[in-house]
C-alpha cells in the first residue's frame, strides 16, 4: 500500500476517543515561533504538518462535494460560505487542529508510559520510504525528495515522521496499552456483582461455520456449491451427533478464523449475533446440538451453558482496562490542552 493511500486511509478512521477542544491562549513568541501553529504539552504541531493534514481533508471535502475541477474563484466562494454559523474554511482548520490535538494527546501518554514504536513498525516505515524513493525517484533520493515536496508539501524526513507518530499514537499505543493495565481479581468480582443481571443473560456456545460464501468476493456461492456445502454439515453434524471431539472438528472444518482457536466458542449476550444463531442459542439446553442458517452459511451448534463468572472474567478485565484507559486519557486531555499559535496560523496562505 502507498505512504499516501496509508495517510489518507489513517485520517479517515474514527478517532478512540472524543476530541478536546481547542485553546485560544497565546503562545509566546520567539524568533522560531512560526514553524508551529500550536502546542499540546511539550508535543508541538508544526506548520507542515498541519498544512499536510489540512490539505487532505480540504481534498476530500472538495472531492465529495464535486468542486476539485473546478477554478479557483468557485472553491474561494465555496470555502468562504458559511455553514452552521461558521464558514467552511474556519470549520476544516478547527477540524485538522483537533485531529492533530488527539494525535499529539496520545502520543504525551505513550511518552509518559514509556511505550515506543515497535521496531517491526518502524523498519515497515523505512521500507516504505525507500519504495518511495525507487519508485517516485528511481532510487535518487534528490529526485524522490523533490517529487514528495511537489506532490505533498513535506520532505521525506517529515512524511516518515508523521506516518510514525500516527502508527505509535492509533495503531499501537492507542489499539494495545489498554491491555497492558492491572487488574485485580476484586475488581473484576465487584464489576460482576454491581451488573450481574447483564452478565447473567449470556450464554456459551460453540460452532463450526460451513461458509456459503465466495472467499475473494463474499458473495454468495452458486446454488449446486451451497448445497454440497450442506450437505457437508448436516455429516459434520451426525459425527458430532456419534460423539467426535467437536474441538477437533472444528480444527477441521470451520471457517470461522476467530474462533477456531478456541473451539469455537462464543460467549455473548442478546443482540450481539445474527437472529437465527441467536434464536437458537437462548432456546437451548445443555448438551443440544443442531444446524443453524445464516446468511454466513450452515453452523453446527453445541450449546455449552449459561455463562458464569468464570466464562466472562476475561471480557470484564478487558471493559475495565478500557474504562481506566480512558479515564487516563481524558485526565491528560484536561491537563495539556491545545495551545494555539494563532499569529502563525493567520500567517498561513491556506485557500484561494
Amino acid at each position: 500500500m502507498g505512504l499516501k493511500r496509508i495517510f489518507t486511509f489513517a485520517l479517515t478512521l474514527s478517532l478512540a476517543f472524543s476530541l478536546v477542544a481547542c485553546n485560544s491562549q497565546k503562545v509566546p513568541t520567539t524568533e522560531n515561533s512560526f514553524e508551529y501553529v500550536g502546542m499540546v504539552g511539550d508535543e508541538k504541531i508544526y506548520t507542515w504538518e498541519f498544512k499536510y493534514y489540512l490539505n487532505l481533508a480540504k481534498n476530500d471535502r472538495e472531492a465529495a462535494e464535486g468542486i476539485s475541477e473546478k477554478s479557483a474563484g468557485e472553491k474561494k466562494k465555496f470555502w468562504n460560505a458559511k455553514e452552521n454559523g461558521v464558514t467552511r474554511k474556519q470549520a476544516v482548520i478547527d477540524e485538522t487542529l483537533n485531529n492533530l490535538t488527539e494525535l499529539k494527546t496520545f502520543l504525551l501518554a505513550a511518552k509518559k508510559d514509556n511505550y515506543d514504536l515497535p521496531q517491526q513498525d518502524a523498519e515497515n516505515i523505512a521500507k516504505s520510504i525507500e519504495e518511495y524513493i525507487n519508485t517516485h525517484g528511481d532510487g535518487d533520493r534528490e529526485k524522490a525528495e523533490k517529487a514528495m515536496q511537489e506532490e505533498n508539501g513535506v520532505t521525506l524526513e517529515q512524511y516518515q515522521r508523521m506516518y510514525e507518530e500516527y502508527t505509535l499514537a492509533y495503531f499501537n499505543y492507542a489499539t494495545s496499552f489498554a491491555y497492558t493495565i492491572e487488574v485485580s481479581e476484586d475488581e473484576i468480582k465487584k464489576e460482576y456483582e454491581t451488573n450481574k443481571d447483564q452478565y447473567d443473560d449470556k450464554v456459551v456456545v460453540k460452532h463450526i461455520l460451513i461458509s456459503t460464501k465466495d472467499k475473494e468476493t463474499n458473495e454468495s456461492l452458486p446454488g449446486d456449491q451451497i448445497a454440497e456445502k450442506k450437505k457437508l454439515a448436516e455429516e459434520i453434524l451426525q459425527r458430532v451427533k456419534a460423539g467426535e471431539d467437536f474441538d477437533a472438528l472444528v480444527k477441521q472444518y470451520s471457517d470461522d478464523e476467530g474462533s477456531v482457536n478456541n473451539g469455537g466458542q462464543y460467549t455473548f449476550g442478546r443482540g450481539q449475533m445474527v437472529t437465527e444463531f441467536e434464536e437458537w442459542s437462548f432456546n437451548a439446553k445443555e448438551g443440544d446440538v443442531g444446524i443453524v442458517e445464516t446468511i454466513y452459511g450452515y453452523h453446527i451448534m453445541k450449546f455449552v451453558r449459561k455463562a458464569n463468572y468464570e466464562d466472562q472474567k476475561d471480557v470484564i478485565r478487558v471493559a475495565i482496562q478500557r474504562q481506566k484507559f480512558s479515564k487516563r486519557m481524558e485526565e491528560i486531555r484536561k491537563q495539556y490542552s491545545l495551545v494555539k499559535n494563532q499569529e502563525a496560523i493567520d500567517s498561513l496562505n491556506l485557500f484561494y
